[in-house]
């Protein structure tokens, strides 16, 4: 309670507050009655202190020393019995108090400090029971709602009645999951706009709330003072936000609100306990599927009926990861998690009107493209699609993320295949040093024709496109092949391979010229391009050994 509230109780009738009448709104949580000369080591903040001065009546020093320490220590205010040990408080001892808005109060000889102390701590006692009888009460209330199904939506509206406000309920992901009272988008967004700076304070702090003013925008009447409490779960954490709530400096609405946030972090881990289990049984479908432990199409059609896999349709097989190169990061607090990418990717393919499921199979993102042959969806529109979630991912999120995308099937016992098909691609985006690509299977195809030509032509071919640079010193060549390689793979963008190859611009241009006078090719020519992809893809199968002479051509 404020001590302003503890000085109207009728025992404090002839109490006179000399000074610090700026400190009465300061909080008291206890009362102690003391007289001994080290009276500092034994007080807590939040605490009123009450003496008769008996240890100071000869030195008026040591009682601005303790002014100073009591306000030092957060102690709500000092009570001095005067006309007894200490005629007056001294002018200085005002003096100081004011200064430091620390309550002085002046008490009367009677009644004595003893009984002062009694009835001082039985308020509070009765003040502390009927505030727990209160949070008990709202407690209750509010865990039925929840138990009668009627969910947190619900909660909010109770709560802002409570709080005379409205109330929000936004995930670490800035999604508003309820609302209760009347709040404009735009108000909503810039509250969402100041929210993760409110939750780095928090999460710095350890408190459960804080709060943040927003003024008008744009000369408007739109302004809002923002109380923001933390739901803590194991996961991340979800906010409540009271926006314009009373503030009658009672105990109560603050009370409220600690229960409802309470209730609805229960039932907000019951939600997601519920999903993750769904998606558990979904996960252990889809790797079934992958990995072909299915007999039939049949059996596949009728486990994955609840997905929405059934016969009749095309399907492309696409696999996403999320880049783990030197300058990935994701976004902070609120984008810290794979479950918070899912639900991200999982909302913008539905914004794309993509009819496909989205499942997760270890460290990789796999989505099942479902499509009728009747209603054909091109590559490129697949592959705009999925470069638009990639720039969203990196501009909105800082989070680079890359695909590999296999051949359609139509069979649902081909999907085992697909799967592979864009695992590899993927894989063969990484090992070329790439982020943030869209890599399909035709790479593979073209090896496959590639090993139906004489292993002898085939290293002819190799060793003519790269002679020179191959008789380079292995750092020197190593350095040109690894710049031209990636050069081609983010087609001709210096900025792009410098970024890549972690090196400036000028030591890509640099490499380029050389590369370029030594092949005597140029890498921007369409039919030396060509020659030079060929010549990278032979080198990977002279490596793996499908060739004479494998391994002694290091690329």
């Amino acid at each position: 309670m404020r001590l302003k509230e503890l000085l109207q109780l009728p025992v404090y009738r002839d109490v006179r507050v000399r000074a610090g009448e700026l400190g009465l709104e300061r909080q008291v949580k206890s009362v102690n009655m003391m007289d001994a000369p080290d009276i500092i080591h034994y007080l807590k903040p939040d605490e009123l202190l009450l003496t008769t001065a008996y240890a100071m009546r000869e030195q008026p020093d040591q009682l601005l020393l303790l002014i100073r320490q009591m306000a030092e220590a957060g102690c709500a205010g000092l009570g001095l019995k005067t006309k007894r040990f200490l005629q007056e408080i001294p002018k200085e001892a005002l003096k100081l108090a004011d200064a430091l808005h620390f309550p002085l109060i002046e008490l009367s000889l009677d009644p004595p400090l003893g009984e002062l102390l009694q009835e001082s701590l039985r308020y509070m006692m009765e003040k502390n029971n009927e505030e727990l009888r209160y949070a008990l009460k709202m407690h209750r209330d509010f865990s039925t709602i929840i138990m009668q199904g009627k969910g947190n939506e619900s909660i909010l509206r109770m709560l802002a009645e409570l709080m005379e406000g409205a109330v929000l309920l936004a995930d670490g992901q800035l999604r508003i999951l309820a609302q209760a009272g009347a709040v404009t988008d735009s108000l909503t967004g810039r509250m969402l706009i100041a929210l993760p700076e409110a939750a780095g304070s928090l999460e710095k702090t350890a408190a459960r709330s804080t709060s943040f003013s927003l003024l008008p925008a744009d000369g408007g009447a739109e302004q809002a003072e923002v109380l923001v409490y933390a739901i803590e779960l194991p996961y991340q954490p979800a906010f409540l936000m009271v926006v314009n709530g009373k503030n009658n400096h009672s105990p109560y609405p603050g009370l409220a609100v600690e229960q409802a946030t309470n209730v609805i972090g229960f039932e907000l881990m019951k939600q997601q306990a519920l999903k993750e289990r769904s998606r558990r049984y979904k996960n252990e479908f889809f790797e079934d599927l992958i990995e072909g432990r299915f007999s039939s199409a049949a059996e596949i059609a009728t486990v994955g009926k609840r997905y929405g896999i059934t016969e009749g349709f095309s399907y492309w097989s696409i696999a996403g990861k999320m880049d783990e190169s030197p300058d990935r990061s994701l976004g902070g607090l609120l984008y810290s998690s794979r479950e918070a990418l899912y639900d991200i990717l999982k909302r913008m393919l539905n914004r794309h009107g993509l009819p496909c499921v989205l499942f997760t199979n270890k460290e990789l993102f796999v989505i099942l493209l479902k499509w009728e042959w009747q209603r054909p969806f091109t590559e490129k529109q697949l592959t705009d699609c999925l470069r638009d979630i990639q720039e969203e991912l990196y501009s909105g999120n800082a989070v680079s993320f890359s695909f590999g995308i296999g051949n359609p099937v139509e069979q649902l016992t081909h999907i085992p295949t697909a799967f592979n098909e864009a695992l590899e691609a993927l894989q063969d985006g990484y090992q070329s040093l790439q982020t943030r690509f869209i890599h399909t299977y035709r790479t593979r195809e073209a090896e496959e024709l590639l090993k139906m030509i004489p292993e002898g032509a085939l290293t002819d071919f190799y060793l003519e496109s790269f002679r020179a640079v191959l008789e380079e010193e292995p750092h020197e060549r190593d350095e040109l092949m690894a710049t031209a390689r990636v050069f081609l793979d983010t087609q001709g963008q210096i900025g792009e391979t410098a970024k890549r190859l972690f090196v400036h611009r000028n030591t890509v241009s640099y490499r380029l010229n050389k590369y370029e006078q030594l092949t005597r090719r140029s890498l921007r020519d369409s039919n030396d391009s060509l020659r030079f992809r060929i010549a990278f893809l032979i080198g990977e199968l002279l490596q793996e050994g499908h060739a004479p002479g494998a391994g002694k051509h290091k690329q």
